[in-house]
């Protein structure tokens, strides 16, 4: 009978150190325009929406958020009211000048090993280049991140396609892939942005011919929560899937559990003009 409790109470703590294993492998990523801080925003200013937009990531235990529209200023609110995450990436217009599109991340879990800023042009280098028919200059930035409590690393990439020119959302596309081929040879990939682009759009097709996959496709409609549309302009009406253009993509050893789109509002008060999508998911052993 004691051999039995004993063999009993092994296996227990087997099966206990497995489940812990595997808990300690999910990460909580999101894609996140925050709306730059625009005064003409009415009852939506950045003031009304800062701080239940931080509250927001707190509340979900975020690991990672890719976002976008980030000016210096809204970048300091977001450091000052999320203590635990540190951030890098740099404005469009180079050093603080221009929107960022941050990767904030939980200092307390993750640690930088890499990052880097490119442009979204021909010379990917040069600070402050506007690519093709882009009406703005557009960034990618990137890092290697090691998890401290599983020992993994993964990259993140995270952008914001610009918002006029199609043929600079396609050539975007392309170029982002090229890079992540080039930088990330094995390790599990998580691409955050505003693409500013449909799913049927030949952007996101290009994207996904590289070998990313987009959660909202491949989890069972049991795992995914939310409208069927990410940009709501301050208003749900006519909204519809044509307007699913944030999204938060994988590669590589990542097995996706469930995404939620937060449609957040409250009355006439929104979180921003676009919803976050937060992806839980589990980095592969």
């Amino acid at each position: 009978m004691k051999q039995i409790t004993l063999i009993f109470f092994a296996l227990l703590l087997i099966n206990s150190s497995v489940f812990s294993q595997t808990s300690n492998l999910e990460l909580t990523a999101v894609a996140f325009n925050v709306r730059y801080n625009s005064s003409e925003d009415g009852v939506n200013i950045w003031e009304n929406r800062k701080e239940w937009l931080a509250h927001s990531m707190r509340f979900f235990k975020v690991d990672i958020i890719g976002a976008q529209e980030v000016t210096y200023k809204q970048l300091m609110d977001m450091l000052q009211l999320l203590p635990s995450y540190g951030y890098i990436g740099v404005g469009r217009e180079g050093e603080n000048n221009g929107e960022f599109s941050p990767i904030f991340y939980n200092k307390t879990r993750l640690k930088v090993l890499k990052s880097e800023t490119f442009w979204l042009s021909t010379t990917p280098n040069q600070v402050g280049s506007k690519g093709w028919d882009a009406a703005l200059p557009r960034v990618v930035t990137w890092a290697l991140f090691k998890d401290k409590i599983s020992g993994k690393t993964f990259y993140h990439f995270n952008t914001h396609f610009d918002h006029r020119g199609k043929n600079a959302r396609i050539e975007s596309a392309k170029l982002l892939s090229k890079k992540i081929n080039a930088i990330a040879i094995s390790e599990p990939i998580f691409v955050t942005g505003d693409l500013n682009s449909s799913p049927e759009s030949e952007a996101i097709k290009t994207l996904l011919e590289s070998e990313l996959k987009d959660p909202y496709l491949t989890l069972d409609k049991d795992s995914v929560y939310g409208p069927d549309y990410t940009f709501n302009g301050w208003s749900s009406k006519g909204k519809n899937s044509k307007n699913r253009i944030d999204y938060v993509l994988y590669k590589g050893a990542v097995e996706p559990l469930n995404l939620q789109i937060l449609d957040g509002q409250r009355a006439d008060l929104y979180i921003s003009d676009h919803f976050p999508l937060i992806l839980k998911a589990k980095l592969s052993l």
